[in-house]
Order: C-alpha cells, then sequence, then structure tokens
C-alpha cells in the first residue's frame, strides 16, 4: 500500500490498519479469517469520463509528494475530487487511505484522526474491490498488527506473488517475514530476487530498508559497511546513518554511534522514530542529560496525541536501566498492533532487548504478541 505513496518513506513504516491494533472486535470489514481469495491482474481500463478525470487527479498529487505539513491538505483535496468524479474508483481510496495514515508521522496530523481516516477509506476501497494486490496486501499487514498472524500474512502475500510475479516490493515484504521468522538465508535469497525485479524507484528503498534485516541478524560489520557505501553514493541517507549507529552501538562504540545518530536526525524537532534513537545513543555516550531531553520531548509529543514511536522509546528507557517502563512502552507497542514494517515481529532478534530477556515478563510480551 506504501508504494502508492512513496517507496522511500516506508524504511520504520506504518500501515494504516495497524494503528487499529487495540479494536475489538474486529473493524468492519476485516476478514476474521484468513482470506482465500486471489488478487486479480487484468490488463482492461476504465475508459469512462468519470475513470479518466478520477485517474488523472490521483496522478496529480504526486507533485506535492513528500507529504509535509504544508502539501497534506492539498493532497487529501485532490484525492477527494478524485473519489467524487469516479465513486467507484477503489485506487482513490486506497491512495486516500494511504495519504492519511502516513499523515501523522510525515505532516503533523493526530494521529487518532489520521488513524480513523486510513481505516474509513481502506475498508471502502476494500469493499470495491477485495481482489486487488494493495487490498490483499493492506489484510496482510492487518492481520499481523489485528490478530498476530503472521502464518496468515505469509500465505497472503505468497498468493499475490503467484499472480504478480514481479512485484519486487510484494517479494521484499515476504523477504522481511522470512526473516522475522528466523529464515535468514532464504530471505536474503527472496531479497536479491526481488532486486532483480525492482524498478529504480522500488529498487533504492529495497536497497536501504535491507539494514534492518542485517541489524536483526546481528550482522554490524556488514550493516557498517553497506550503508557506507550507500552513504558515498547519496551523502544525507538519514536511514542509513540511523542503522549504522544501532550497529555501532553494537559493537560498543557509542561515541561514534551518537554521531551517525546525530547525522541521521539533527534535531529534536525531527521524525519520532529518530530523536527515540538519538536519545538511546546519548544515554549509552554517557550524556544522560541530552538523552533525558530526548526522550522528554517523545513523551510530550505522546501527551499531546502526536506520532511516537513507542517501540524506540522503550530503547531508551531500556539503556537508562529502567525496565519497568521498556516493559509498559513494550507492551503498548504490542496493544497498538505493528505490521510487516515494524518492530515488533523482530523482538526475539532484537540486541537491544538481550539485558531483559530473561525477565518472565519478556516471554509474557512475546506470548502476548504471537511470537
Amino acid at each position: 500500500m506504501k508504494k502508492l505513496i512513496i517507496s522511500l518513506i516506508v524504511f520504520i513504516g506504518c500501515s494504516s490498519l495497524y494503528t487499529f491494533a487495540q479494536q475489538k472486535p474486529l473493524p468492519k470489514g476485516f476478514p476474521s479469517e484468513c482470506p482465500t481469495n486471489l488478487p486479480k491482474l487484468t490488463n482492461e481500463v476504465n475508459l469512462s469520463p468519470q475513470r479518466m478525470r478520477s485517474d488523472s487527479l490521483i496522478e496529480t498529487r504526486k507533485k506535492y509528494l513528500p507529504l509535509t505539513k504544508e502539501s497534506v491538505g492539498e493532497i487529501i483535496e485532490i484525492l477527494e475530487s478524485a473519489i467524487a468524479a469516479d465513486t467507484t474508483n477503489d485506487r482513490a481510496y486506497y491512495t486516500l487511505s494511504d495519504i492519511y495514515g502516513s499523515a501523522p508521522r510525515f505532516a503533523g496530523m493526530q494521529k487518532k484522526m489520521g488513524s480513523e481516516k486510513s481505516l474509513e477509506y481502506f475498508f471502502k476501497a476494500f469493499s470495491l474491490n477485495p481482489h486487488s494486490v494493495t487490498g490483499l496486501r493492506g489484510i496482510a499487514e492487518g492481520k499481523i498488527a489485528l490478530q498476530n498472524d503472521y502464518t496468515c500474512a505469509r500465505e497472503i502475500l505468497e498468493r499475490i506473488l503467484k499472480v504478480d510475479t514481479k512485484n519486487a516490493w510484494i517479494r521484499f515484504e515476504y523477504a522481511i517475514l522470512l526473516a522475522a521468522q528466523n529464515n535468514f538465508t532464504e530471505a536474503y535469497k527472496v531479497r536479491e530476487k526481488a532486486l532483480a525485479d525492482a524498478d529504480s524507484v522500488t529498487r533504492r528503498s529495497i536497497l536501504y530498508n535491507s539494514t534492518r534485516m542485517r541489524f536483526m541478524a546481528h550482522d554490524y560489520d556488514w550493516v557498517i559497511n553497506y550503508s557506507d557505501s550507500l552513504i558515498a553514493r547519496n551523502p544525507g541517507g538519514a536511514v542509513l546513518h540511523f542503522y549504522k549507529g544501532l550497529a555501532l552501538a553494537e559493537l560498543g562504540k557509542f561515541d561514534k554511534a551518537l554521531e551517525e545518530s546525530k547525522l541521521a536526525t539533527p534535531s529534536l524537532q525531527g521524525d519520532a522514530g529518530g530523536v527515540g534513537h538519538l536519545a538511546r545513543a546519548y544515554v549509552q555516550a554517557g550524556d544522560i542529560e541530552n538523552g533525558k531531553k530526548a526522550l522528554q520531548e517523545l513523551l510530550d509529543r505522546f501527551g499531546r496525541g502526536e506520532h511516537v514511536v513507542k517501540y524506540q522509546i522503550a530503547g531508551v528507557y531500556e539503556a537508562l536501566g529502567d525496565f519497568d517502563n521498556t516493559f509498559m512502552w513494550l507492551n503498548r507497542v504490542v496493544e497498538d498492533g505493528d505490521g510487516i514494517h515494524g518492530w515488533l515481529l523482530w523482538l526475539n532478534h532484537d540486541p537491544r532487548w538481550q539485558r531483559i530477556r530473561s525477565d518472565k515478563r519478556f516471554k509474557e510480551l512475546t506470548n502476548k504478541a504471537g511470537l
């Protein structure tokens, strides 16, 4: 689904569905059982004036990307016009769902509003076309986030790939699930296949997002060397500095890790995940004062109902040795739900939780998360 917006914003990623994991029963329209329908790929084109006008408007929104506080209103207005032009165009609803799902992170929209609107438009689209790749991929995301059903999510992605054999992004997501289920060797092979089939934009996104998989495999030297090679080609890539910093910290090089974290997130007004990473890096480097200052920034955002990355907040508390708050925030992640591009599915692999794995609360946490 994210591919409809812009591939490069998905590295920390959120889905329009997983923000509603705390709601029980399941949202109206969400299948309680694993769907068996296959995606339908067709070359048929709707050439009605209404559909042509609607599709044209959907394309127009691209000139306002990436999302900012200034652009999100313009994009929403354009997509609402696309829906008004053709109320049967599922692609317009799916795209608007994505915009609302991403707006709390990238455009400062209140999280509750973005989540509710995103869910509303997703299920409207799904009701119009439950056989689309976009819709089924969204259900796979929701199966993880809402029901901890990793088996169903994997089956859905496998079904998509049987029909849409060259879908590089879906194949990369399949690789993520394989790696998270401890099949790293096969995951790397699937990733290579995804890269071979990818267009230039998707290829770049896969390259940049591959660092998390290797970090979770504890291949820290690979992460550092790989990040350096991509940074040399594209100086300033925040995600690369982010993961390089994580890898350096696991090697005990805390001062260098802090340097990379500052390059990834130069300001406390930056992306919430990056601020959390920076706060942890400060603490590990011995600068407790600035670490707590960055942490307080996130707690203030949370108090205002803004987007935060609870998993990263838990990481700050872990570095501080405050394990009670570590578990509190990790449990909040489980309660909220987390998707394919989230952090929760890596809980058993993430080296940041080494000190708390022997705590009985960790086993309770992984059981609760379905891991």
